[in-house]
């Protein structure tokens, strides 16, 4: 399992595409709040600092989605995941150590984005800022989990991609229509996240079994 997350750390950093996405969602929030500025002076984002922290990270979910989608679709499209399978290690050990070298990157970027994101608006209060990490993370786990189980289905890269895009128009509907309610105190993220958890384990144990099974 260790030589696996070595190897695929190493093609992550061999890979400057997979950065990419995750530069973004801040370079266009950043950019959105300076021309509104710009255009109607600092009052029109007044109180919404929150909302926009909470979109920032809902809006990082999905940039982890390529590395996920080539875990298994890209050995797939490289005719590499015969090859794969027939390796001395086992199975699980060739899943696990894939999956621990994909998820700890959408995780690091998103709650790294949320922080940069509270240091330079002082005015967020803790309980919003804590609120809007924990939200983050509950979207990175879900859209990642999910695409994973997407790369064992679909037979390119781009088609396990292009189906977790489909993640996007519910979390930023639930971002629109619940932000105040979600950002009053943290009971309600803490609840979402440990929901996160367990459907994100339930769809990392069906990915495992769906590997193995190959």
């Amino acid at each position: 399992m260790l030589h696996v997350f070595k190897h695929e750390l190493r093609l992550i950093f061999r890979e400057p595409r997979f950065w990419i996405p995750f530069i973004i969602p801040p370079v266009i929030l950043a950019a959105s709040q300076a021309i509104a500025v710009s255009r109607y002076g600092g009052e029109i984002m007044k109180g919404m600092e929150g909302y926009m922290m909470l979109l920032l990270g809902c809006l990082m979910a999905p940039m982890g989605a390529p590395l996920a989608a080539d875990s298994f679709a890209g050995e797939r499209e490289r005719n590499s995941l015969e090859l794969l399978q027939l390796s001395p290690i086992a199975p699980t050990s060739l899943f696990w150590g894939k999956l621990l070298a994909i998820l700890p990157f959408p995780v690091l970027f998103a709650v790294l984005a949320e922080m940069v994101y509270w240091f330079s608006h002082p005015e967020i209060s803790s309980t919003a800022a804590v609120a809007s990490i924990l939200g983050a993370l509950s979207a990175v786990l879900l859209v990642n989990s999910f695409t994973l189980l997407f790369s064992l289905k679909a037979r390119t890269v781009r088609a396990a991609t292009q189906l977790s895009l489909f993640f996007v128009v519910p979390l930023l509907l639930l971002v629109q229509f619940g932000h105040e309610v979600f950002l009053q105190s943290v009971t309600l993220p803490v609840a979402f996240l440990f929901l996160s958890v367990i459907i994100c384990g339930a769809m990392t144990f069906a990915s495992m079994r769906k590997f193995v099974s190959l």
